[in-house]
């Protein structure tokens, strides 16, 4: 899984993109509401709990005191430097689920995904079967996933959200699942993911991979890449669990980097190699899933040229 230990410090990073980015983040919490914003349930208590304690974890403590330049406290209240719009630190019961995560895509440029044990949870560990609790997604606040709808992977186990992923049964399902079980409160973990889009903005919420999968795709050309459309596309992926709900949070931020400055710095024969490394892991099924035979060939000359 290439899992690293994460500096809890470091769990939400800024950059120069910030402002830029979370316009586009408003734009899409206000076009695409149902898909930006996900819950199984805004009724059950255990979720509106659990995304209640991320938010007041993020917007009352973290975020306050890690970038206080940016997120200024004062009273029961923070107030955004950049977007110059306030916002409460903590909620009530009766603040909705849904409410707190649109407010997080306004103020942070990362997407968030809240994962619970299952409702037999109590029930196993009283059986001496807590091998078998498996995590479900009930909320997610995802402005720029990458080729999958999160609105489908709603309220699913985690092998089912991963169903798509080559290899993931046979070589992951089960590491996976013990991972997310003994993951401790206070513990934060890091591991990056990567792929090369041609046809893909920020906001890519359609099913790639599925189709990718199954049909057939046109294999492009050197001469058929559109550079303004082509990027290394790289997401920093983080989980951590909070103390109170033992939720577990699936968190993201999307990078994109045109292969035109790939190849600028010098770096185009490392991304070449890496993507014909794709086809000769353990699972070579992986260069489909990331939809390899539409755009590599014509990557790799581009980028060896």
């Amino acid at each position: 899984m290439a899992i690293e230990t994460l500096d809890p410090h470091d769990l939400i990073l800024f950059d120069k993109t910030y402002r830029e980015r979370l316009d586009i983040r408003k734009n899409l919490v206000k076009e695409h509401p149902q898909k930006i914003i996900g819950i199984t349930n805004a009724a059950d208590p255990r979720v509106g709990a659990a995304v209640r304690e991320l938010y007041q974890s993020l917007m009352g403590n973290y975020l306050p005191q890690r970038y206080p330049t940016i997120f200024e406290s004062k009273d029961s209240s923070v107030r955004n430097t950049v977007t110059g719009e306030s916002w409460p630190t903590s909620l009530t019961d009766a603040t909705t689920a849904r409410r707190a995560l649109e407010i997080l895509p306004v103020n942070v440029d990362e997407d968030f995904f809240i994962l619970l044990p299952d409702n037999q949870g109590d029930n196993k560990r009283l059986a001496g079967d807590e091998d078998e609790t498996t995590y479900i997604l009930e909320a997610y606040s995802a402005c720029f996933p990458s080729g999958f709808e999160p609105q489908h992977k709603l309220g699913k186990r985690l092998a089912s959200i991963h169903d798509p992923v080559p290899g993931y049964k046979e070589r992951l399902e089960k590491s996976m699942d013990r991972f997310f079980r003994t993951l401790p409160p206070g513990k934060y973990v890091r591991r990056v993911n990567w792929a090369v889009t041609v046809d893909e903005e920020l906001y890519s919420n359609f099913d790639k991979s599925g189709n990718a999968m199954t049909e057939e795709c046109k294999q492009l050309g050197i001469d058929d890449l559109d550079l303004n459309k082509t990027f290394l596309r790289c997401e920093r992926q983080t989980l951590h669990r909070l103390p109170q709900s033992n939720a577990i949070v699936f968190a993201f931020h999307t990078y994109l980097y045109p292969l035109e400055q790939v190849k600028a710095e010098g770096l185009g024969e490392e991304l070449a190699t890496a993507i014909d490394g794709l086809t000769r892991g353990n699972t070579p099924d992986i260069f489909l899933y990331k939809n390899g035979p539409k755009w590599a060939e014509a990557v790799k000359q581009y980028l060896r040229s």
